[in-house]
């Protein structure tokens, strides 16, 4: 026990790395989820090709979103794994299925190539992200959340966020290098895929770095007095239903901002709004670094007030902010689209700070892997996978280019519901959890 108070009091420079390593899959995931999301018009065109470009949009976010409902599946799996035989068995697995999905896409021929084979390679590719995707964040947040001081959980876990978000800018700066440096000529043609390639290297070093990964503390605890359980998924649901069902709540505002604001977002300025490819996606990189440092700060703050206040704050603003800034965002210029953005992601960054923490809190180790993922990747299929394709039919079926301020501001108010009913976690036990 004196070791892993120790452990617990302060991290070496080993265990910062093995932080690192449970993080940089959040890294290739998001990078993937984005750049399909910015390259959604290309795809559109080589992959469903429709006389009506906004149905053939419409098709490719719904394979983004079909792509999600295997999310939950993957939780199940990669959390019994991950509960049953260690953290490290299932992040290794799980990267190399990443990396794997998202190079492969840089290889599939066009629907002018090999016809209906083309879409349907595209989905099976998304389903197998969607399958990876299910275990990822949840047991890099186990892995990390289990490894972190006690004082200290949701800055380690606010790591999750910065590599997620820093996945998001690099694709976005991906894309907007193959648009701007070659022609719509060479972009189709060839130029698209580039960045999907990229994948592969980076996971193959993630991988090596997972496969060297020691067992946390909390783990190799509960392993040596014989704690673990068999059977992971049916004790979850037995004891932790009410836990799973508020993380499947808390996540919907927050995965709704990311997915309709900074993946869909790009998108939809240059379709709806009519702004230059160019100044959408310079916007959205300037929401991605506010969403960074304000994250970063608010993790740091709650783990000294708690992770309650936060909550509460977040869904609040953008119940409250999403109207506005959309507001900003139809003014048009640079300036005015950073702001409605920048706006909107405080509020994000405000329920971001403390989820990696808070979610980890609630479950005991022998079932945080389980719970975390069903109760997250349910929040996320609900809520967020579904986003750009609900925002897009809104748009299609109203004409009103406020709707998805709307739809945020519906989740928010979800969120802040659950916030309500969500015990404060700071000074919870990892081994025994918050009920």
């Amino acid at each position: 026990m004196t070791a892993t108070a120790t452990i617990r009091t302060t991290l070496t420079r080993t265990q910062r790395t093995s932080i690192i390593a449970a993080c940089i899959g959040n890294f290739i995931e998001w990078y993937e989820f984005v750049l399909y999301g910015y390259l959604a018009s290309t795809i559109a065109v080589l992959y469903f090709p429709v006389a009506d470009p906004a149905a053939g949009l419409l098709l490719t976010f719904a394979v983004f979103g079909v792509s999600f409902i295997v999310r939950p599946l993957g939780g199940v799996v990669f959390g019994y794994i991950g509960d049953r035989y260690g953290r490290r068995s299932a992040l290794s697995a799980i990267i190399l299925l990443i990396s794997l999905g998202t190079a492969l896409m840089a290889a599939v021929p066009t629907y002018a190539s090999i016809g209906v084979a083309a879409p349907i390679l595209i989905l099976v590719l998304r389903l197998a992200q969607g399958l990876s995707a299910g275990g990822e964040w949840t047991g890099a947040v186990s892995y990390i959340i289990e490894s972190a001081p006690p004082g200290k959980r949701a800055y380690y876990g606010s790591w999750q966020t910065i590599t997620i978000v820093l996945g998001m800018m690099v694709a976005g700066l991906s894309s907007l290098a193959c648009t701007e440096l070659l022609t719509p000529t060479a972009l189709q043609s060839w130029g698209w895929r580039i960045p999907f390639l990229l994948a592969l290297p980076l996971g193959l070093v993630g991988l090596y770095l997972r496969l060297r990964l020691d067992e946390t503390p909390e783990y190799t605890e509960l392993v040596a007095e014989g704690g673990h359980e068999r059977a992971p998924l049916r004790a979850t649901l037995k004891h932790d239903w009410r836990s799973m069902l508020r993380i499947a709540a808390l996540v919907c505002s927050p995965t709704m901002c990311t997915y309709v604001l900074l993946v869909y977002g790009p998108t939809y300025l240059t379709t709806e709004l009519h702004v230059p490819s160019g100044s959408a996606k310079v916007a959205g990189f300037a929401a991605m670094a506010v969403l960074i440092v304000l994250t970063v700060i608010f993790a740091r703050m709650c783990d000294r007030i708690g992770r309650k206040p936060f909550l509460l704050a977040g869904a609040a603003w953008v119940l409250v902010t999403a109207p506005l800034g959309f507001f900003l965002l139809h003014q048009g210029s640079l300036g005015f689209l950073i702001a409605g953005l920048g706006v909107m992601v405080v509020g994000e960054a405000l329920m971001l700070g403390p989820q990696p923490a808070l979610f980890a809190e609630l479950f005991p180790t022998a079932r945080r892997y389980s719970g975390v993922g069903i109760g997250y990747n349910l929040g996320v299929v609900l809520f967020g996978g579904a986003g750009p394709l609900v925002a897009t039919a809104i748009l299609e079926a109203t004409g009103n280019t406020y709707a998805p301020a709307w739809y945020l501001a519906a989740g928010a108010l979800i969120s802040l519901v659950a916030a309500f009913c969500t015990p404060e976690t700071r000074h919870s036990s990892l081994q025994g959890g918050t009920p």
